[in-house]
């Protein structure tokens, strides 16, 4: 489980968030890597990155990355694609990646979202396994960059396909066609009031505020979610400022931020919010938010970062912090 959205701040500055939903302690941490860095495509291949970028993942005989923005403004979040993603067998004529590793090729390598799409047809997406978990992770992605442009990777047919995606939404299964036909269903939300009115001889009336967002649905599913997020970013007041952006962004994401034991997957594992990021692709800074602390965290991706040559591993404290004010 996660979500993901993208949002634009009243400066035009644009912005790519996520909250990491997993049942797995993925023990992730802000991690940059250099222009020149060698990376596995597959547990036998290695290519190099042209672009410096930073993101959360973790070093796992070389670091692997679960979203990140790179110098270029390009950023993008994977999420769980349960059921549908679909991967091939080797091809040699294409570039073969590892699901876990495409987000290596892509922040490494592209530098805008229509460079993707004149790029993505080089790579193939095949069944490999991740190391960490055992498994071959069922992955889709959100890529958007200073454009604003937004598009999906998905492999639910098979093969690699580019969706434009006019929301700015993604969570997860099913796919993204599915998750835009479904919102038809919720045409009468509002952030306004509606009006009483008779049935009959007796009169009826909202209870109070918020009526417009009756029949919200409130549950963790991934429709759920992404209905709501939706709303919230549709009608949130854009900041000014890129600090009110930001802060607007995370007071969206509260709404789908899993607290530890509401959501406990079937083996009895604990699924919730790991971490919570922004990736602000105009700027070029990250920001990540731990799940045991409300505190925020940012890297910049500035001119002394890019000049280093060796991967950086940022450490935070995620000890719960207040100010007292007596």
């Amino acid at each position: 489980m996660c979500t993901s959205l993208t949002y634009q701040s009243g400066n035009r500055h644009h912005f790519l968030a996520r909250t990491m939903d997993f049942g797995f302690e993925l023990n992730g941490l802000p991690i940059f890597i250099p222009r020149q860095y060698e990376w596995h495509a597959t547990s036998n291949t290695t290519r190099k990155t042209r672009f410096g970028f930073i993101g959360t993942g973790r070093n796992l005989d070389g670091y692997l990355l679960a979203d990140g923005v790179n110098e270029q403004g390009l950023a993008v979040a994977e999420l769980y694609f349960l059921d549908e993603a679909k991967y091939n067998e080797s091809r040699e004529e294409k570039l073969n990646i590892s699901p876990h590793g495409f987000i290596m090729w892509l922040l490494g390598e592209i530098s805008s979202v229509e460079e993707l799409k004149k790029r993505i047809f080089e790579i193939n997406i095949i069944n490999e396994e991740n190391s960490l978990l055992s498994l071959v992770l069922p992955l889709h992605y959100i890529v958007t960059d200073r454009t604003g442009m937004t598009v999906v990777v998905e492999t639910n047919t098979g093969e690699i396909e580019l969706k434009e995606n006019p929301v700015g939404v993604m969570t997860n299964s099913p796919e993204l066609e599915w998750h835009l036909k479904n919102l038809n269903n919720y045409l009468s939300m509002r952030p306004t009031n509606f009006k009483g009115k008779k049935i009959g001889a007796y009169s009826i009336k909202p209870f109070g505020q918020g009526s417009g967002t009756f029949g919200m649905p409130g549950g963790l599913t991934s429709p759920e979610r992404f209905v709501r997020t939706g709303y919230y970013r549709q009608f949130t007041q854009a900041g000014k400022t890129t600090d009110e952006a930001v802060s607007a962004i995370f007071h969206i994401l509260n709404s789908v931020t899993i607290p530890k034991g509401v959501n406990i997957k079937n083996d009895g594992s604990i699924d919730y919010t790991q971490y919570r990021s922004i990736l602000d692709v105009d700027e070029l800074t990250y920001y990540f938010n731990p799940y045991t602390t409300e505190q925020v965290y940012s890297v910049k991706l500035d001119d002394a970062l890019l000049s280093s040559e060796k991967p950086i591993e940022f450490t935070v404290d995620t000890e719960f912090t207040s100010v007292q004010l007596n």
